[in-house]
């Protein structure tokens, strides 16, 4: 998809354009990845790319004292204040926002070990506890200014903050508004969600979104400009390597890994919570009589119990047909995605949605639902059903397994699909993003 399809204006002169980029660490810190983590490393790879210097500042709570690097890197590490100059940094941190400082991984082995916490980047900085800081501010009526000891000229907050960054063009990525479309299925304090998004739509210079739909309900939810929002989708990237690999040697892997029969089952990925509706694709695949195993991939998210209730039940009997992975690496997702029948991802509503370009992009059937922003982002290229009407999507599930020609064009309108979320084409909408904004020499 281009730009003159999503209707934003490309600078002709942008891409040659020279800027120093901070982006948010925060949830590229985090242990296990989200996709808003994925959206992080995408950018600084893409920045990368495009010729940007790029700077990643992190909130970690370690001491510069004897050297960063060990805490940084020690996963086991527990976080608490036990020296004086970490003493003095918490303080100072109560007091004003910590001050970035830099942190030098150029000769350490670990850095390509830790590439999902260290994507591309010129350099790497941190500001012990500033994520948490600034609870709080907004009852205060302002944000924590960050102090630009990197001297950047945009800082990309990629998730929702009450942060800004002195002397610099401040850009905000709003995913979706969940918390507010869906106010059941999130534990987020909805007065303080809106107050924090209503804050930061007033004060940031761009706020860049991953759909139509998301851009859409950010100009319904709040007054804004048309142009002071920006939709740029994302790209999305799987090594070439997963993608050439022979469907023997993923058969092989299938079978060693889970005792699973490449092309024999279904697979749904994503964290386990109400938005992601799990609760609903379990009772329809129960109630299909399909035999094909249905293969769930996710870690525990917020009010699972009640979408894991018909699960934990079914696991009691003899020979249950659903699996659980809790945790895969990225690889061996690849390879459960391209040995599956189909994905199924029949979530209550997406912003962007990963899970159904991935899909697409290595050549899997997929079914999705017609809420949100899947439609937008898979076009032709799945089977959509009514996420809260489980009889719907029974019937999806059926079709899914059962319709070899079906299938088969979903496969062929999906690979062509996929390539509208290539690289190429998010750097041109994202040039044309940081193309309107007015930056500080």
């Amino acid at each position: 998809m281009d730009c003159k399809q999503t209707g934003e204006a490309l600078p002709a002169n942008d891409v040659t354009t020279h800027r120093s980029v901070l982006i948010d660490g925060k949830n590229l810190s985090l242990r296990q990845g989200t996709g808003v983590a994925s959206y992080a490393r995408s950018l600084c790879d893409n920045l990368m790319a495009m010729g940007d210097d790029v700077h990643i500042l992190y909130g970690e709570d370690i001491s510069r004292y004897p050297n960063p690097e060990i805490s940084f890197f020690d996963v086991h590490a527990k976080r608490r204040i036990e020296t004086l100059p970490r003493l003095v940094e918490y303080v100072r941190g109560i007091l004003a926002p910590p001050l970035p400082w830099a942190l030098d991984f150029a000769n350490s082995p670990l850095v390509s070990a830790y590439s999902e916490r260290l994507p591309s980047a010129n350099m790497y900085w941190n500001a012990p506890g500033l994520f948490d800081y600034p609870r709080g501010l907004l009852t205060r009526g302002s944000f924590a200014s960050v102090e630009n000891v990197m001297s950047a000229t945009v800082a990309h907050w990629t998730y929702p903050v009450p942060l800004k960054l002195r002397h610099a063009a401040n850009v905000y990525t709003l995913h979706d508004l969940v918390p507010l479309k869906l106010p059941d299925t999130t534990l987020d304090n909805k007065k303080s969600y809106f107050n924090l998004l209503q804050r930061i739509i007033e004060d940031a210079d761009l706020i860049v979104t991953v759909s139509t739909q998301s851009k859409r309900d950010i100009h319904k939810t709040f007054r804004i400009k048309d142009e002071k929002v920006v939709n740029t989708y994302q790209d999305v990237q799987i090594p070439e390597t997963l993608l050439v690999e022979s469907e023997e040697n993923i058969a092989i892997a299938l079978r060693g890994l889970y005792g699973l029969e490449i092309g024999n089952y279904l697979l749904f990925y994503g964290a386990i919570e109400p938005k992601k509706n799990v609760g609903r694709l379990i009772e329809a695949y129960l109630a299909s009589g399909i035999t094909l195993p249905l293969v769930i991939v996710g870690k525990d998210g917020w009010l699972m119990e009640r979408e894991l209730y018909l699960f934990n039940r079914h696991q009691k009997e003899r020979e249950p047909r659903i699996i659980r992975l809790e945790y895969v690496t990225r690889p061996q997702l690849v390879y459960l995605i391209r040995g599956a029948r189909g994905v199924v991802f029949p979530s209550l509503y997406e912003g962007f949605g990963l899970p159904l370009v991935e899909a697409m992009l290595c050549g899997t059937p997929l079914l999705t639902s017609n809420h949100g922003a899947m439609k937008e982002i898979a076009a032709d290229a799945a089977l959509y059903v009514d996420p809260y009407d489980v009889s719907a999507i029974r019937d999806g599930l059926r079709k899914i397994v059962k319709d070899g020609g079906l299938r088969a064009e979903l496969v062929s309108a999906g690979r062509a699909r996929a390539t509208d979320f290539s690289s190429e084409n998010y750097r041109k909408r994202l040039a044309a993003a940081y193309g309107s904004l007015k930056l500080t020499t």
